[in-house]
């Protein structure tokens, strides 16, 4: 939770921090990328233990946050920026406590209460960024969440040590498990791009003012927590397939409200907390993606999963930063579209895999 209280914090300011020190949207969105992208090069198999990776992840998470502080032009960020995305690292190991913990047949509930933490985190740092920034700037709000990040980057040392997890023989999951990773590279992205760049919209084209800035982002992190839970258990409770399609409905329904709130606040409201089906889907795919694998190689199944899905979150910022620069609204256009259409193709990969899923349960 105190993680995501400096994530929400950082996210409702960066990008206007950085079009601050002169950063276009593209600028924005190259940075965004290649932070994702370096962070690619830090999911690494569970060979030392889960605890000391996690604890070095969050630190440099921290350290990432805190080198955007002194910058006096927006190029510098690109040492931050992979510094920070380099704490999502720590994400497949945080993932496997949970299903060390937890029955494979309720995964989709347990991973969704975790994320749920996450983003309450999220409501309670993101409503008071604006006012911060406001009051005090931007750099003294980037500097908060830095310190929040460091708090939570400290508890992990509380953490009980879990020594690395062995896993035997060949890494051979079924077929489902290729054509999903196949997927979630454009899944991924469209889980971003209406996301990345929704301070910036919300600041120079729904006119919000800044001290209610964060009001408005804390509404998406509150969707968001309400609906990753609700999605893993109703996964859990009806199945995969009408969860994905659901979140994929509430998606592309916001997209389309934010599109046409204009600068009506109360439209722009209720489109920022539907807003949060973006990434209500993460825990139903999670817990089926760990379903799918033979648990003898669940580490570095989620790892490998976790990969894809930074290479396309990374390049959904990128694409987000392009389609911004052309049109406000295009982001919106492109998820809306997008989402049903996706959601749907994931959902069959998955359907598919309804034996294999039933075989892992039991274990």
């Amino acid at each position: 939770m105190l993680f995501g209280c400096g994530f929400g914090l950082l996210s409702a300011v960066w990008p206007l921090y950085l079009r601050d020190l002169g950063a276009s949207a593209q600028d924005i969105g190259i940075v965004f990328g290649a932070g994702n992208l370096f962070a690619v090069l830090c999911f690494l198999p569970d060979r030392i233990g889960r605890k000391p990776v996690i604890t070095a992840a969050w630190l440099c998470a921290a350290l990432g946050v805190a080198t955007f502080v002194p910058l006096t032009d927006w190029h510098g960020a690109f040492v931050g920026s992979a510094l920070y995305w380099s704490g999502t690292a720590g994400l497949p190991l945080i993932i496997a406590y949970v299903t060390s913990t937890t029955p494979r047949r309720e995964l989709g509930r347990a991973l969704g209460i975790v994320l749920g933490a996450y983003f309450a985190g999220n409501i309670i740092g993101a409503p008071v960024a604006g006012v911060i920034a406001a009051s005090i700037g931007f750099r003294a709000a980037v500097a908060i969440a830095a310190v929040l990040l460091a708090g939570s980057a400290a508890l992990t040392f509380g953490l009980r040590s879990v020594p690395p997890h062995v896993e035997r023989g060949p890494f051979r999951p079924p077929r489902t498990f290729w054509i999903l990773l196949g997927i979630t590279p454009f899944a991924a992205m469209l889980s971003i791009v209406s996301l990345a760049f929704l301070p910036v919209y919300l600041r120079e084209v729904a006119a919000i003012p800044l001290d209610r800035l964060g009001v408005y982002l804390g509404l998406v992190s509150v969707g968001a927590a309400g609906l990753a839970v609700a999605a893993g258990r109703f996964a859990d409770a009806v199945g995969t397939v009408p969860a994905l399609l659901g979140a994929a409905g509430v998606m592309t329904a916001a997209s389309v409200l934010m599109a046409l709130s204009g600068r009506a606040e109360p439209l722009v409201g209720v489109a920022a907390l539907l807003l949060g089906s973006t990434q209500a889907a993460n825990p139903v795919v999670a817990s089926a993606v760990e379903r799918i694998i033979p648990p003898a190689r669940a580490a570095q199944g989620y790892a490998t999963y976790q990969v894809a899905f930074a290479l396309g979150f990374g390049a959904g910022g990128t694409v987000a930063g392009f389609l911004y620069e052309a049109d406000p609204l295009l982001p919106f256009i492109a998820s809306a579209a997008l989402a049903l259409p996706v959601a749907a193709i994931v959902a069959a990969v998955l359907a598919s895999a309804t034996p294999s899923l039933r075989s892992t349960e039991v274990s």
